[in-house]
């Protein structure tokens, strides 16, 4: 019985042919910013405010010399319009930074002195 009906056709059994893709709708927005915020010169401001507070205890040139130029690329960060929370807080910790190594340099010449004019140490050179 193989009568011709509707849907038992072999050919009928093949898939459709289909259309091809439509190309795609570049007139839309794109799912992604079209500006990403730049934020390096705060992220650097930050980051070397906090060496800088680290190393005004343990080397106090280096402490001064990151909280000097963390100082200087927090105020950049400022001006240019960088995420205004990490620049202040690099601002702050680089200020902090060299406040605190010039304090530990003093200290520190502060006991040199002392340990350079102590009798008992002049005579262990004799």
């Amino acid at each position: 019985m193989s009568e011709n009906l509707p849907g038992n056709d072999p050919a009928s059994n093949a898939p459709a042919p289909q259309a091809p893709p439509a190309m795609p709708d570049y007139s839309a927005a794109p799912a992604y910013p079209a500006a990403t915020e730049q934020k390096g010169l705060a992220i650097s401001s930050l980051v070397l405010g906090i060496v800088g507070v680290v190393f005004s205890f343990l080397v106090s040139f280096v402490g001064l010399v990151a909280g000097v130029v963390g100082l200087v690329l927090g105020i950049l960060a400022r001006k240019k319009g960088q995420p205004k929370g990490m620049s202040l807080t690099g601002i702050i910790l680089s200020a902090a930074a060299i406040v605190l190594a010039i304090i530990s340099m003093i200290i520190v010449a502060m006991f040199i002195g002392a340990a350079l004019n102590d009798p008992n140490l002049q005579n262990l050179n004799n």
